[in-house]
């Protein structure tokens, strides 16, 4: 059977845009390229794959249709994949996700390890949000990344390293006497600085928020966790964040609370499993693997 990457790319988009003429547009073909297209699908399987609506160029998936769109979602992900490892093979470089708190805490570490191995310019790093990160790694924009997720990954084409598992923490300055914070309620009554929406943490919070029934009096919100540990620090306002950004950060205090339950969060080195490894590849893998 020939598979026909193009009748892939059509059919996706017709189960999309639901529109004959819309995908033939958005292709820059005529509208009778998607009508053949369709109908060679649906001879190479035997079977009816769209139902037409009754009102014009307009159209939703048979089972049969939405069983085969399920399997060209996988083809063309893979086919996608195929352009983006030959290119990192051609340009001899490993791109990998660094984002800020992660990296800031994880390359220290194994620095000395990259610069013997002469593997420092063989890496190019992708600074964001390890949200952002995770959805470039999965589509192949980047080839390697260093996580932090609450999660560990369930994703089938990823594989994965456990690099450490830490914890979110709710912080002060030192120069703050929090002794009379002593409950979630009075924690909530305090000014608060907090990472953006972009961020795990805001996401962590907002179940905190949920569950305690408390709601932050948030006077400032920054993607920069440097700026936010400076404010803290300056006793500004307190904030949450994982205890990796405050790893030997001086003039921080965390504040314990005994009814407070904060979920872990780890650090992940992550990677396609379909990846042929190379020597380069090889020795990235077993440093960051064995921090």
């Amino acid at each position: 059977m020939n598979m026909n990457i193009k009748d892939y790319q059509y059919f996706k988009k017709l189960s999309e845009s639901k529109s004959f003429s819309d995908t033939a547009n958005f292709f820059g073909v005529s509208q009778p390229t998607i009508t053949y297209s369709l109908k060679r699908l649906e001879d190479t399987y035997g079977i009816s794959l769209v139902k037409r609506k009754s009102y014009a160029n307009s159209l939703s998936l048979t089972y049969a249709g939405e069983q085969l769109l399920a399997h060209i979602n996988k083809i063309l992900l893979e086919n996608d994949l195929i352009s983006d490892d030959m290119n990192r093979i051609k340009r001899k470089k490993i791109i990998m996700g660094w984002p800020p708190i992660i990296s800031n805490y994880v390359i220290p570490k194994v620095f000395d390890q990259l610069r013997d191995a002469d593997l420092l310019n063989s890496i190019m790093p992708e600074g964001a949000s390890s949200r952002q990160l995770l959805s470039e790694l999965k589509s192949g924009k980047i080839d390697l990344s260093l996580l932090g997720s609450t999660i560990l990954p369930q994703e089938k084409q990823l594989d994965y390293q456990l690099i450490k598992e830490h914890h979110f923490k709710f912080i002060a300055s030192s120069n703050r006497d929090v002794s009379n914070i002593t409950s979630v309620k009075k924690l909530f009554d305090e000014d608060f600085i907090s990472l953006d929406e972009k961020s795990v943490h805001s996401q962590v919070l907002e179940r905190i928020i949920e569950r305690y029934n408390v709601k932050p009096h948030t006077m400032f919100k920054t993607n920069d966790y440097r700026l936010m540990l400076s404010l803290v620090k300056q006793d500004k306002g307190f904030s949450f964040v994982t205890e990796t950004a405050i790893q030997d950060v001086p003039g921080i205090q965390e504040i314990h609370i005994d009814d407070l339950d904060l979920p872990s969060f780890y650090i992940l080195f992550v990677y396609r499993h379909n990846m042929i490894s190379s020597t380069v590849l090889n020795q990235l893998m077993k440093i960051f693997k064995n921090i």
